[in-house]
């Protein structure tokens, strides 16, 4: 059957063997780029008598053309145009510079998480939800009763999606093994606020991935993307596939390991040496790691530290981890260095597992101030969380230390040899005088090298006597650094940790007041030789009586 004109005559793009030049047909007839090619065909009984090939007809069992049912012409109506093509067969179709056009592609642009889940810059976004919600824009139908629909598409890591699956250059139906698997259909509804005019959303349940997939995992990512079906036309055309949309599966943190330590330096000879500083240190082994490679950028979560003087109320920060901190692919015994852009302060970390690293802060005695000669305001918490890329923080792991770097400064108010003594005071906030803490142990080296300890008494007095014998020469004192900052447990002796600047004096022998006679002031010594020259006096004079009386 030979197409025609609407004057019975043939159409000039049909030649005489049948075939049809499209090309002609656009452009010379103006006839539209799309080609739907139909046939009718006619069924026959085979009348076979034995002989090869016969073919007699006996009789016709269904031929539409009898019926009314074949071809179309322009004098049918739209509606006897439709049955005559439907009892047809489509055997092809031909398109010349015809353009099917395809619905607008949809855009993801929100994968539920903890807050917004909007897509970042790179696409992606990080949720504590192994079944998220994924959403985003559409262009809806223009006819209701055709709504256009969304399908949404999870990655097949076995068959990774192939970058440019949404450009028109690409042959969807070659690389449908890349598209993914799907995971659900929604409507596109009319959405005023949304740029396209409509908004879907789809769950992933997490249950449409076949074995081997394992599914969503903690510490793991899915990339999903989705693509447009219009009904209006009848040809159910898709558009080309979306934006991805990338979730890092995020949990939440342990604590860090409870096995910190604080280091304080102390005085020597009464001065804190430069730069001392008190170091703070750790372990820690986050869940979450970061994650580069394939192209994916999956952040580690952030380790922050901070301390606090018990005294205060607000703690303050000291460093805070910068992203791609803790590399899981980073080898044991990697070491690094990260500065918090803040404080200045470095931290330096040893990776010391597959997912553990040692961690040591220092912290400049500059920021320990505030101290009033009360241990509250020289007692401090240090303080160290793990927070997850989703900003959610750990429990907190913290460690109590006092932090003495305050010297203690000895004067000397008697010097002889019969008693030395003095008092035991720290400077705090410019020339306001401390007490030591009672039962600090006062060192007493004396000429000859020997030595004695005494406590610190009420208002950081303190006093010794000189061993026997010993009256001249020059003696030192000093508090002696023992890094205990602690009371001794078996002597209940304080042991205070920093070392005072040493005072020195001559002996005097110079009786006070204080020393007369049954004063308790002299040493038993000088009593006894007292007593001694007494009864020897006493003696003689006995003597003396003794021979005035043989004499008369």
């Amino acid at each position: 059957m030979f197409a025609t004109d609407k004057n019975g005559q043939p159409m000039p793009a049909q030649n005489a063997d049948g075939s049809i030049d499209f090309k002609k047909a656009k452009e010379d007839q103006g006839l539209d780029g799309y080609f739907k090619l139909v046939t009718w065909p006619v069924t026959k009984n085979l009348n076979d008598t034995g002989t090869a090939n016969n073919c007699n007809v006996n009789p016709e069992v269904y031929n539409p053309m009898r019926k009314g049912l074949a071809g179309i012409d322009d004098a049918m109506s739209e509606a006897k145009k439709d049955e005559n093509l439907t009892a047809g067969w489509t055997i092809d179709t031909a398109f010349y510079k015809y353009d099917v056009p395809r619905p607008d592609d949809p855009a993801i642009t929100n994968i539920q998480n903890n807050a917004d889940g909007s897509l970042n810059a790179s696409g992606s976004v990080y949720t504590g939800n192994l079944d998220p919600v994924v959403s985003g824009e559409c262009t809806p139908s223009k006819d209701d009763t055709h709504p256009n629909t969304v399908t949404l598409f999870g990655e097949d890591t076995g068959n990774p999606f192939k970058e440019g699956q949404s450009k028109n250059s690409d042959d969807l139906v070659k690389s449908s093994d890349s598209w993914g698997f799907k995971l659900g259909e929604a409507v596109c509804n009319a959405d005023p606020k949304s740029k396209q005019g409509g908004s879907w959303q789809i769950q992933d349940t997490n249950k449409q991935y076949p074995s081997p997939d394992p599914g969503n995992k903690y510490n793991g990512y899915r990339r999903y993307h989705a693509w447009v079906t219009e009904s209006a036309s009848g040809f159910g055309l898709t558009s080309f596939f979306s934006n991805i949309g990338t979730a890092y599966f995020v949990s939440n943190e342990k604590a860090p390991d409870g096995k910190l330590s604080v280091t304080v330096p102390h005085t020597i000879n009464g001065s804190l040496p430069a730069s001392s500083v008190v170091t703070f240190k750790g372990t820690v082994s986050p869940i979450n790691m970061a994650w580069s490679s394939g192209g994916l950028g999956m952040t580690d979560s952030r380790m922050a530290v901070s301390m606090k003087q018990n005294a205060a109320s607000d703690w303050t920060p000291l460093l805070t981890t910068p992203a791609n901190t803790f590399q899981r692919d980073a080898a044991v015994g990697t070491t690094s260095s990260v500065t918090d852009s803040t404080t200045g302060l470095a931290l330096s970390l040893t990776k010391t597992a597959a997912s553990t690293w040692s961690w040591s802060l220092n912290i400049p005695a500059g920021r320990f101030t505030g101290y009033n000669g009360s241990d509250e305001t020289q007692t401090y918490t240090f303080q160290v969380k793990i927070v997850n890329p989703l900003n959610v923080p750990s429990d907190p792991a913290s460690i109590e230390r006092k932090v003495d770097m305050t010297p203690t400064t000895l004067a000397l108010e008697r010097y002889d040899v019969f008693q030395v003594a003095g008092k035991a005071y720290k400077y705090v906030n410019g020339n306001t005088r401390v007490p030591e803490t009672k039962g600090t142990l006062v060192h007493i080296t004396w000429p000859g090298n020997s030595s004695t300890d005494v406590t610190v008494g009420d208002q950081g007095s303190w006093q010794a006597v000189p061993p026997e014998g010993i009256n001249q020469g020059k003696f030192t004192a000093r508090v002696a650094s023992d890094d205990a900052e602690s009371t001794d447990p078996q002597s209940g002796n304080f042991h205070g940790g920093n070392e005072s600047a040493a005072v020195s004096h001559s002996l005097e022998f110079r009786p006070s007041n204080s020393a007369l006679p049954f004063a308790g002031g002299w040493p038993l010594s000088v009593l006894k030789i007292l007593v001694m020259l007494t009864l020897g006096l006493v003696g003689f004079v006995a003597c003396l009586r003794n021979r005035q009386e043989i004499r008369y």
